[in-house]
């Protein structure tokens, strides 16, 4: 059997209709439980993809902006020396 842990908790009467509506009596700390594991699961979970994709969205922008700046650099060179060129 699972350690369980006896608690209190007062909720806004909205919450306790939804929770009355959502579960027995004898169901309604499981189903409590439940949902507090999931929301941290949750989010633990969007904060660490966040970080992590957040760190490889500034990696793809900064290698795309040294091609950018590798193309503009071969631009500039073939426009001095058609302009060289011309002259």
């Amino acid at each position: 059997m699972e350690n369980l842990v006896k608690s209190t908790l007062t909720l806004s009467a909205d919450a306790a209709k939804v929770l009355e509506a959502s579960a027995s009596p004898r169901k309604r700390g499981e189903l409590v439980s439940k949902l507090l594991i999931e929301y941290g699961a949750g989010a633990a979970g969007v904060d660490a993809v966040d970080v992590e994709g957040m760190k490889l969205q500034i990696m793809g922008l900064a290698s795309a902006n040294k091609s950018l700046e590798a193309r503009v650099m071969k631009l500039e060179r073939q426009l001095s020396a058609l302009i060289a060129a011309t002259k």
